[in-house]
Protein backbone atom coordinates (compact mmCIF):
# COMPACT_ATOMS: atom_id res chain seq x y z
CA UNK A 1 0.00 0.00 0.00
CA UNK A 2 1.21 3.29 -0.84
CA UNK A 3 2.16 5.91 1.91
CA UNK A 4 1.93 9.72 1.99
CA UNK A 5 4.18 11.45 3.97
CA UNK A 6 1.77 14.30 5.78
CA UNK A 7 4.69 16.43 8.00
CA UNK A 8 7.98 15.39 8.60
CA UNK A 9 10.73 17.34 10.63
CA UNK A 10 14.20 16.73 11.42
CA UNK A 11 16.51 19.53 12.95
CA UNK A 12 19.75 18.54 14.28
CA UNK A 13 19.00 15.46 16.64
CA UNK A 14 15.34 15.07 16.08
CA UNK A 15 13.39 13.06 13.52
CA UNK A 16 9.57 13.16 13.27
CA UNK A 17 7.34 12.00 10.23
CA UNK A 18 3.87 11.59 10.17
CA UNK A 19 2.72 9.17 7.04
CA UNK A 20 -1.00 8.09 6.23
CA UNK A 21 -0.96 4.44 4.63
CA UNK A 22 -5.24 4.43 3.10
CA UNK A 23 -7.36 5.49 6.05
CA UNK A 24 -4.66 4.75 8.57
CA UNK A 25 -2.01 7.29 10.30
CA UNK A 26 1.63 6.27 11.45
CA UNK A 27 4.32 8.68 13.28
CA UNK A 28 8.04 7.89 13.38
CA UNK A 29 10.20 9.10 15.41
CA UNK A 30 13.23 8.77 17.40
CA UNK A 31 12.23 7.22 21.00
CA UNK A 32 15.93 6.64 22.37
CA UNK A 33 17.35 8.63 24.99
CA UNK A 34 21.21 7.71 24.51
CA UNK A 35 20.72 5.92 21.70
CA UNK A 36 18.83 5.82 18.41
CA UNK A 37 15.29 3.61 18.93
CA UNK A 38 13.57 4.30 15.59
CA UNK A 39 9.50 3.61 16.37
CA UNK A 40 6.77 3.84 14.05
CA UNK A 41 3.59 3.62 15.46
CA UNK A 42 -0.44 3.83 14.60
CA UNK A 43 -1.85 7.13 15.96
CA UNK A 44 -5.43 8.81 14.94
CA UNK A 45 -6.22 11.37 12.58
CA UNK A 46 -7.06 14.51 15.52
CA UNK A 47 -3.58 13.34 16.57
CA UNK A 48 -1.88 13.64 13.31
CA UNK A 49 -3.01 16.98 13.20
CA UNK A 50 -2.06 17.61 16.59
CA UNK A 51 1.71 16.94 15.25
CA UNK A 52 1.39 18.94 12.53
CA UNK A 53 0.17 22.49 14.45
CA UNK A 54 3.22 22.88 16.60
CA UNK A 55 6.07 21.31 19.07
CA UNK A 56 3.73 21.49 22.30
CA UNK A 57 1.26 18.84 19.93
CA UNK A 58 3.82 16.89 18.95
CA UNK A 59 5.55 16.48 22.35
CA UNK A 60 1.76 15.63 23.83
CA UNK A 61 0.97 13.15 21.32
CA UNK A 62 4.68 11.40 21.89
CA UNK A 63 4.03 11.16 25.64
CA UNK A 64 0.81 10.07 25.27
CA UNK A 65 1.73 7.46 22.80
CA UNK A 66 4.28 6.09 24.75
CA UNK A 67 2.09 6.08 27.92
CA UNK A 68 -0.58 4.45 25.79
CA UNK A 69 1.81 1.95 24.54
CA UNK A 70 4.27 1.49 27.84
CA UNK A 71 6.85 1.70 25.52
CA UNK A 72 10.71 1.32 26.89
CA UNK A 73 11.90 4.29 25.22
CA UNK A 74 14.71 2.14 23.39
CA UNK A 75 12.79 -0.29 21.71
CA UNK A 76 13.18 0.07 18.24
CA UNK A 77 10.47 -1.35 15.73
CA UNK A 78 11.43 0.82 12.56
CA UNK A 79 14.61 1.77 10.56
CA UNK A 80 14.42 5.27 8.65
CA UNK A 81 15.49 4.42 4.60
CA UNK A 82 19.19 5.28 4.00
Amino acid sequence: MDEEKLFGLELRKDYLEVIRRGDRFFVRYDAGAQQMAWREDEISEQEAMSIGSGRAGEYDVIVCLQRRLRLDANTSNWLPPT
